[in-house]
C-alpha cells in the first residue's frame, strides 16, 4: 500500500484513525490497534516480509534483554546484507575470480528488497547500542518494541528514530485527540502531498525532456539538470517525510523531522545537519564518533587531522553504500566525505572565506554537483563529468528554456523559491494559527486527493 494513493488516503487512513480514537479506549488497546494497522499496511508488500520483521524484532528485543548485543547486531546486519547486497557481492566476486566458476556456490538470487528493511534494521542496531552503552534500559514490553519497529507511517522510508524518543511514546498513548495535533497533521500531510504530487512530479517531467542529453550537454544544461535532480529528490523525500510526520500526529505520535532547508546550508557539515537528518545523525553517533575515537586512541593524538579525515571518508562512503549496492552511491558518498574534509582543512588553515558568502556558494555548488553523482552510473559519469567544466560549450538559455513545457514553469519557479527562501518546511506554516488558514489548507488537501490518479511511488522507498 502506498501513502500517496486513494486507497490509503480515503480508506485505510481515515478508517484506522476512527477506530483508534472512537473504538479503542485504553492505551493497551490503542497499542494493539497501531500494531495491527501497521502489519495490515506492511502485508501489502508481502506477508513473508512481515514474518522477517517480527523475527528480527523478537531477536533484537531478546538480545537487548539478555545482553547479547553483538549477536543481535550481527543477525540484523546479516539479514540486511543478504537481501540488499548479496547479488552485488556475487557479481564482484565473479569479476575478481573470473577464471573460477562459483555459480553453484554463490548464485545470483534476484532477491526483492523487503519494504523498509534498511530503516527498521538501523532502528534495531541503534536500540542495541544504546542499551549496551546504558543510554536507557531495555524495554520489558515486546508489544511496544514491535510497534516501534513496524509503525506504518515510517516503515517505508523513515525517518529513522531511536527508542528513547519514539518507542517510549507507545508505552503511554494519549486518550484524547488534541486539536493541535489535528492542525499539525493537516499542515504536514497537505504540504507533503503538494511537494510530491505537484512539485516533484513536475520536476520529474522536466527532467524527462531533452534539455540535457549526456554526452551532448552544455555546461548550462549540466548544472541546470543537477540542480533539478536535487530539487526533485528534496521535494520527493521531504514530501514523504511530511506525510509520515502528519500521520504520526493523527495518532498522537511525534516523529523526528528529516529536513531543515538543506539548500540554505552554510557549509558541507551544516548540510548534513539539514539533509536526511535522522540518517546523518545515526551515522554520526554510531559510526563516525567511535571510528574517530579509535583512530585518536590508536594514533595517540599525533594525527588528529588525519583521524577526522579518515573517519569522514569511511562514514560517508558507508552512507553511500546504505543507499544501495551501486557504484554511483559509493562515489556520491566518497565525494561528500572529501567535501567535508576539504572544508575541515579550510577551517584549520583559517582561510578568510570560511563562514562568508563564499563558503555558502562553494557549499551550494558542491551539493548541486553531488546530485549528478547520485543519479548517474559510473560508465555515464566518465562522459558527463567533463561537461560540468564546459567541454561542450556554455550553451544557450533560450534553447534550454525552450525544452521545458510552459505549464511546468510555475512548478519550477515555486520549487526554487521555497527551497532557497526557507519556506519548504512545514514548521513555517505550523506557526500560522488561523481557522481560515486551516480551512484553505483543508480545501487544498481535498482538491489534491481528487487530482490523484495512480498511486505515486516515493524515491527513497527503494532504499
Amino acid at each position: 500500500m502506498n501513502l500517496l494513493s486513494k486507497v490509503f488516503l480515503l480508506g485505510f487512513l481515515p478508517l484506522s484513525t476512527f477506530i483508534y480514537w472512537k473504538l479503542l479506549k485504553t492505551p493497551r488497546t490503542k497499542l494493539w490497534g497501531l500494531l495491527i494497522f501497521s502489519f495490515i499496511f506492511y502485508s501489502f508488500a508481502g506477508w513473508q516480509y512481515s514474518l522477517l520483521l517480527i523475527a528480527l524484532s523478537l531477536l533484537t528485543f531478546g538480545a537487548a534483554k539478555q545482553g547479547w548485543y553483538w549477536l543481535g547486531i550481527l543477525a540484523n546486519l546479516i539479514a540486511l546484507i543478504f537481501f540488499k547486497y548479496w547479488d552485488f557481492g556475487v557479481v564482484m566476486l565473479r569479476r575478481f575470480l573470473n577464471d573460477v566458476d562459483w555459480s553453484h556456490l554463490f548464485p545470483i538470487l534476484h532477491l526483492a528488497l523487503p519494504l523498509g528493511i534498511s530503516f527498521y534494521i538501523f532502528k534495531h542496531i541503534a536500540y542495541l547500542l544504546d542499551v549496551k552503552n546504558q543510554r536507557y534500559l531495555p524495554t520489558d514490553n515486546f508489544l511496544v518494541f514491535l510497534t516501534f519497529s513496524a509503525f506504518f507511517p515510517q516503515i517505508s522510508a523513515g525517518p529513522i528514530s531511536n527508542f528513547k524518543d519514539t518507542g517510549q511514546q507507545f508505552i503511554d498513548l494519549p486518550n484524547k485527540f488534541e486539536n493541535k495535533n489535528a492542525y499539525n497533521a493537516l499542515i504536514y500531510i497537505t504540504l507533503g502531498i503538494a511537494k510530491k504530487l505537484i512539485i516533484a512530479q513536475g520536476i520529474s517531467s522536466i527532467l524527462a525532456t531533452d534539455f540535457y542529453l549526456p554526452g551532448q550537454g552544455s555546461i548550462l544544461a549540466f548544472w541546470t539538470s543537477s540542480l533539478l535532480q536535487g530539487l526533485y529528490l528534496y521535494m520527493d523525500f521531504s514530501g514523504y517525510t511530511d506525510i509520515a510526520l502528519g500521520i504520526g500526529y493523527l495518532f498522537g505520535i511525534k516523529l523526528p523531522g528529516n529536513f531543515d532547508n538543506p539548500f540554505l546550508a552554510k557549509n558541507p557539515s551544516d548540510f548534513w545537519n539539514r539533509w536526511h537528518i535522522s540518517l546523518s545523525l545515526w551515522f554520526r553517533v554510531y559510526i563516525f564518533a567511535p571510528i574517530s575515537r579509535y583512530f585518536l586512541k590508536t594514533w595517540k593524538g599525533r594525527f588528529r587531522e588525519l583521524a577526522q579525515y579518515a573517519a569522514n571518508w569511511i562514514t560517508m562512503t558507508l552512507v553511500g553504500l546504505w543507499h544501495g549496492a551501486n557504484s554511483q552511491y559509493l562515489i556520491w558518498g566518497f565525494f561528500h566525505g572529501s567535501f567535508l574534509n576539504f572544508h575541515a582543512w579550510a577551517v584549520r588553515k583559517n582561510f578568510k572565506w570560511v563562514g562568508t558568502w563564499i563558503d555558502k556558494t562553494i557549499t551550494l555548488i558542491g551539493i548541486i554537483f553531488s546530485w549528478h553523482l547520485f543519479f548517474t552510473g559510473w560508465k555515464e559519469l566518465r562522459i558527463t563529468i567533463p561537461e560540468a567544466f564546459g567541454i561542450n560549450g556554455f550553451g544557450s538559455f533560450r534553447n534550454l528554456l525552450s525544452e521545458i513545457p510552459p505549464h511546468l514553469f510555475p512548478v519550477l519557479i515555486i520549487s526554487i523559491l521555497i527551497s532557497f527562501s526557507g519556506f519548504a518546511e512545514a514548521i513555517q506554516y505550523i506557526k500560522i494559527r488561523s481557522k481560515l488558514f486551516g480551512v484553505i489548507i483543508g480545501a487544498i488537501l481535498v482538491l489534491m486527493i481528487a487530482m490523484l490518479g495512480e498511486p505515486l511511488n516515493f524515491n527513497y522507498v527503494q532504499f
